[in-house]
């Protein structure tokens, strides 16, 4: 039955959407022509463990419109310890009715530096 969901789960995140948000670089940071377009790819989150520290991994990888790039560039945005921890709450109370959760970690990689500055389009899917 766990094979049959996550076989349905990947078969239906490979089907193509319209108009998905995605950030438009106002500066390309690769030196590949055209690479300026991301989309959130993968977004991993994990709490303070007296093991490990906590982390947050955001992936954004290069689109064609709204489909991926097979082999396309991608970029990483990182947060760890405290700051992480710290996120990760305010992310849980964070109202997304006016923003999606992608936009948001978006403008925030865009604002600590880990993505460079452009616009934000399309809507959230």
């Amino acid at each position: 039955m766990k094979r049959l969901i996550l076989f349905v789960l990947l078969s239906l995140s490979t089907l193509s959407v319209g108009a998905q948000e995605k950030v438009v670089l106002t500066t390309p940071v690769l030196v590949s022509v055209g690479a300026s377009d991301f989309r959130v790819w993968d977004v991993y989150f994990r709490r303070t463990h007296p093991d490990r520290l906590a982390e947050i991994r955001i992936t954004f990888r290069e689109v064609n419109g709204t489909a991926f790039v097979a082999g396309g560039r991608s970029l990483d945005c990182h947060y760890e310890g405290d700051v992480a921890d710290a996120l990760i709450v305010t992310l849980n109370k964070i109202n997304l009715a006016t923003t999606s959760l992608e936009k948001r970690i978006t403008q925030r990689c865009q604002m600590d530096g880990g993505l460079g500055a452009g616009s934000i389009t399309g809507s959230p899917q």
